[in-house]
C-alpha cells in the first residue's frame, strides 16, 4: 500500500520534543504562508502520545494507593492528534522500518511515503554496552512504561512494615540522581530512621555525578543525595550483572532487589546503514543548520535532510563537546531545522530573494535537577540556586512547557492534577 500524494510532503519523524516543536512551527508557517495547497506536513510516531520525559521519575515513585495507572499516565502523556490540532499538520500513527534517503522514501508498517523535506527526530534508546545480563536483568527507564514498571516492582516493597529492599541504580546522569534521590525521600518517611527499609545505592563509572555539568552543582547534589542516605559509589564500572548481584570491574559484589539502568543512550538503530555521517553512540552528525552531513560527496543524498533531539549530534566549536541529551537544546534544534526548511520554500515558491540560513547556536542552557522532596539544584546563567526556591522554578518551567504545546486552560488543569499527586511525595527539604 502506498499512501496517495498530491502535494510536497515534509515530514516529521518522531513526537517527541524535537519532533513536535518542528511539526507544530512548519504546520503553522505553511497555513500562515498559504501553501497549504502545495504541501503538506505530515508527524508520523508509533505512539499516539507525546511523552513529557522529566516527570517519568515521578510516576515511578508514585503509591499505589494514589491513583490508578491510567490517571497517572494522562498527567505526563499527552495526544498527539490532540496536540497537533489546529497547527495544519497531519499525524499518522505509525512505525517508520527504514529510510531510503537517495530515493527519498521512508518505509512504514503501512505503507511508504515521499518527502521533499524531512526532519529526522527519532530519538534514541537505552545502550546497554554489551554488559553481560544487563539488558536481561535491569529496568530501564525511558518510556512511560519504563517508568509504570519500576513503579510497578517498588511500590509494593515500601513502607515500614515490609522486609529491607536493596535498589540499585547504574548511572548517575540527571534521570539517575533524580530516580536515587526521589526513591530515598519516598521510602524513608525520616531519611536517617532505621525504621526505613528502603536502600538505594548510585552506581557511576565517571569521577563524578552529573558529569558534564556545573562543578557546583554536582556538590551540592552529591551533598543532598548523602543527607538523605543514598550511598554513591563513583568510578565504578559494571563488568556483569546476574538475578540477584552486579558485579563490578573493581571485583566487589553489590546485591540487589530492584535494579534500574539509566547509564546509557544510543540513537535509534534505524540510523544503521544510513549514507550520513554517524559520531560513536550512533547519533547523526550535523551542520549548525541542523542538515545532516552526506558519508560522502554526494550532496544529493541528503539535501533537504535534516536531524534534531536525541538522534542527533552537533559539536559545540569552542569545546568540541557534543550536543547534551536534553529536552531543551532538542527544542531550539528543531525550530532552527523547521526556520531552514521554511526559508527554502519561500525562495522556491518566489516569497524571498534570498535564502536566509539560520544557525544553531550553543547557548548556556539553564537546566534543574530535583533531588527528592521539594528540592532542586538550578543552574541559570552563572547562578546556581538549590532548596525550596528552585523546587518552585521546576513547576514553573514545567507548566511553561506545557503551555507551549497546548491550550491555557488545558495545561493549567494538567499542571495542578500533577502537582497536587506528586507532592504527597515530597517532604519540605
Amino acid at each position: 500500500m502506498e499512501f496517495p500524494e498530491y502535494k510536497k510532503n515534509i515530514v516529521v519523524l518522531g513526537g517527541g520534543f524535537a519532533g513536535l516543536h518542528a511539526a507544530r512551527r512548519l504546520g503553522r508557517s505553511i497555513k500562515k504562508l498559504g501553501l497549504r495547497s502545495k504541501y503538506t506536513v505530515i508527524l508520523v510516531d508509533r505512539s499516539p502520545h507525546h511523552v513529557f520525559t522529566p516527570l517519568l521519575y515521578e510516576v515511578a515513585t508514585t503509591g499505589e494507593g494514589s491513583t490508578n495507572t491510567k490517571a497517572l499516565s494522562a498527567l505526563v502523556a499527552y495526544p498527539l492528534k490532540t496536540l497537533l490540532e489546529r497547527s495544519g499538520v497531519e499525524f499518522r500513527l505509525d512505525e517508520v522500518l527504514s529510510l531510503d534517503l537517495t530515493a527519498r522514501h521512508i518505509h512504514l508498517k503501512n505503507g511508504k511515503l515521499s518527502f521533499e523535506f524531512l526532519v529526522i527526530a527519532l530519538g534514541g534508546e537505552t545502550n546497554y554496552y554489551q554488559i553481560p545480563g544487563l539488558e536481561t536483568h535491569a529496568l530501564p527507564l525511558k518510556t512511560l512504561e519504563d517508568s509504570l514498571a519500576i513503579r510497578e516492582r517498588l511500590a509494593p516493597r515500601v513502607g515500614p512494615a515490609k522486609g529491607l529492599t536493596r535498589v540499585v541504580i547504574g548511572g548517575a546522569g540527571s534521570t539517575g540522581v533524580e530516580l536515587a534521590g526521589e526513591i530515598r525521600e519516598w521510602s524513608c518517611e525520616r531519611p536517617h530512621a532505621n525504621t526505613c527499609n528502603v536502600h538505594v545505592t548510585l552506581i557511576e563509572a565517571g569521577s563524578s555525578i552529573l558529569g558534564g555539568l556545573d562543578l557546583r552543582v554536582q556538590k551540592r547534589a552529591t551533598k543532598r543525595l548523602k543527607q538523605l542516605g543514598v550511598q554513591v559509589l563513583t568510578e565504578e564500572r559494571i563488568a556483569r550483572v546476574d538475578v540477584h548481584e552486579i558485579y563490578l570491574e573493581s571485583g566487589e559484589k553489590i546485591p540487589y532487589d530492584v535494579f534500574i539502568w539509566t547509564g546509557g543512550v544510543r540513537a535509534t538503530s534505524l540510523t544503521n546503514g544510513m549514507p550520513v555521517k554517524r559520531e560513536t553512540k550512533g547519533r547523526i552528525e550535523i551542520r549548525d543548520a541542523m542538515e545532516c552531513i552526506p558519508e560522502s560527496a554526494d550532496l544529493r543524498v541528503t539535501g533537504n535532510i535534516y536531524a534534531a533531539g536525541d538522534i542527533a549530534c552537533l559539536c559545540d566549536p569552542i569545546t568540541g563537546a557534543p550536543s547534551p541529551w536534553m529536552a531543551r537544546p532538542a527544542i531550539i534544534g528543531a525550530r532552527v531545522a523547521a526556520k531552514n526548511i521554511l526559508e527554502r520554500i519561500k525562495f522556491a515558491e518566489g516569497m524571498s530573494r534570498e535564502v536566509k540560513i539560520h544557525t544553531y547556536q550553543v547557548p548556556d542552557y539553564p537546566y534543574i535537577v530535583p533531588l527528592g522532596g521539594k528540592y532542586a539544584v538550578t543552574k541559570i546563567g552563572p547562578f546556581v540556586i538549590s532548596g525550596f526556591l528552585a523546587w518552585i522554578f521546576k513547576g514553573i518551567v514545567e507548566l511553561h512547557y506545557l503551555i507551549s504545546i497546548m491550550p491555557v486552560s488545558r495545561a493549567f488543569t494538567i499542571w495542578l492534577k500533577g502537582f497536587f499527586l506528586f507532592i504527597k511525595n515530597d517532604r519540605m527539604g
